[in-house]
């Protein structure tokens, strides 16, 4: 039987999205996995040994991860917080992987374990649907709030994220007035915002970097149209990288540092006229 390319030896210069058996999880979870006896393929324990021994990089083994997601073997819950992240990860995961290639451990806990790294949002897989953004806040092409507005708080609106493409390392937000008289009026940059959740977490300063706005301003601004009604554009993009911006660079800046990183992009469209 022809081995998939993926198992190919890759470089080991990979970043480590750590992989694990995660024998403790095990008893957090309940029995997932379809069936009674579960069995794995040889080749996907073989890419997990060379995975654990550092002669396969990171994606290749999420591939393997991916086949037994595709045949049922895997089985991922709902309803799991997606609270970790990569570097939460013990550093011994590469070696419960080894431990199961080698027969030290059971498929069914294997894959357990993996069924609750995965729905925890700690590896990501492919995504179940379009990659779409919403706000609980205001519909496609509605109101946006006052609250989001300089007529309120001027705070970031909630903004929902699903269907994040599975090889997204970073996420990233503009938020642009395309009405504005002067031009595009630049209301919102971020970026490097962990793609682990399914919403983004405007309350915390700490969680990602942010820009200049065309006010000169760093952080959101909320909408403040001199006149009529304007639209604004929040696009969320999903990049293959982590990007190397200082604090306060421009929308230009990160157009530019993600050109050839964009794997999914999602708009949503918001409206406001000022009282």
């Amino acid at each position: 039987m022809l081995q998939p390319v993926y198992l190919k030896l890759c470089s080991i210069q990979c970043v480590r999205v750590h992989l694990v058996v995660l024998a403790a999880a095990i008893a957090m979870v309940p029995s997932l996995a379809a069936a009674d006896q579960i069995h794995v393929p040889s080749w996907v324990k073989n890419n997990a040994k060379w995975w654990s021994e550092g002669f396969v990089g990171d994606d290749d083994f999420i591939k393997g991860i991916q086949y037994l997601v595709d045949r049922g073997l895997m089985v991922i819950p709902g309803g799991v917080n997606a609270t970790a992240s990569p570097s939460q990860i013990p550093s011994w995961v590469k070696t419960d992987a080894g431990w199961w290639a080698d027969g030290k451990v059971s498929d069914r806990d294997f894959v357990r374990g993996m069924e609750y790294l995965v729905g925890s949002g700690i590896i990501r897989m492919g995504s179940s649907g379009p990659f779409v953004i919403s706000s609980p806040a205001f519909e496609d092409n509605g109101t946006i709030p006052m609250r989001y507005t300089c007529d309120g708080g001027s705070t970031p609106p909630p903004i929902d994220v699903s269907g994040i493409p599975h090889n997204a390392r970073t996420l990233a937000i503009t938020v642009v007035d395309i009405d504005a008289p002067a031009g595009p009026f630049t209301h919102w940059v971020a970026w490097n915002i962990p793609p682990n959740s399914t919403s983004l977490d405007t309350g915390n300063a700490n969680a990602f970097s942010e820009g200049m706005t065309s006010a000169g301003t760093v952080g959101y601004r909320g909408p403040c149209p001199p006149s009529g009604t304007h639209r604004y554009y929040f696009t969320v993009y999903a990049l293959d990288t982590a990007l190397d911006l200082a604090q306060g660079a421009s929308r230009t800046d990160l157009e530019n540092a993600m050109a050839g990183h964009v794997v999914g992009k999602a708009v949503l469209l918001g409206t406001y006229s000022k009282n």
